[in-house]
């Protein structure tokens, strides 16, 4: 119950209004970068896990370019999980989508900002699918693009993202603070 609380207090009354108005709230501030405003932290750790990735990865810096053109919101948080990750579709308005990416902890940030990579993929594909509004339409893209209840009942996977996880954690080991991590 206290990563939904969390979560509630991420959204805030003013997402909710935002929602059913149809109009996108105005972008959060990220440390060094006022322009992101598509990808939104709901704590410090996703926050850092953000951070590291746009800096340390070109590939991950360019998914958040790709979130940034797209109808997207998506907020991204850091609590326990039985999974390394999850995306959730949690609404669609006519013009904004939002999503909601769980990374777990604790963890080693590489492998954590690269399970952060293979969840924004997921979301790139979404963004990708304009016509994904509600979870009937999100089953259907898995289903032609991924595999759908490989890992459990209500999952999908795509070997877009697979790959993404491979390379991002490359890109992030190959950076001194990357190299200083394995020693």
């Amino acid at each position: 119950m206290a990563s939904q609380a969390g979560w509630r207090r991420c959204l805030g009354v003013g997402w909710l209004i935002s929602v059913a108005a149809g109009v996108p709230i105005p972008g959060q501030e990220l440390p060094g970068n006022g322009a992101m405003t598509r990808v939104r932290t709901c704590d410090a750790r996703a926050a850092v896990l953000l951070r590291q990735g746009r800096e340390g990865s070109p590939t991950f810096a360019a998914m958040l370019q790709r979130l940034e053109g797209s109808d997207l919101i998506v907020y991204v948080e850091t609590r326990p999980l039985t999974l390394p990750g999850q995306m959730q579709l949690v609404a669609a308005s006519p013009t904004c989508r939002y999503l909601r990416v769980s990374v777990h902890t604790p963890g080693l940030d590489t492998e954590q900002t690269a399970w952060l990579a293979h969840e924004l993929r997921h979301a790139v594909e979404i963004a990708d699918a304009t016509d994904v509004r509600d979870q009937a339409s999100l089953r259907r893209l898995y289903e032609r693009i991924g595999a759908v209840g490989r890992y459990r009942a209500h999952s999908a996977e795509t070997l877009g993202a697979q790959e993404i996880w491979t390379t991002v954690l490359h890109e992030l080991q190959r950076t001194p603070a990357g190299a200083a991590r394995r020693q």
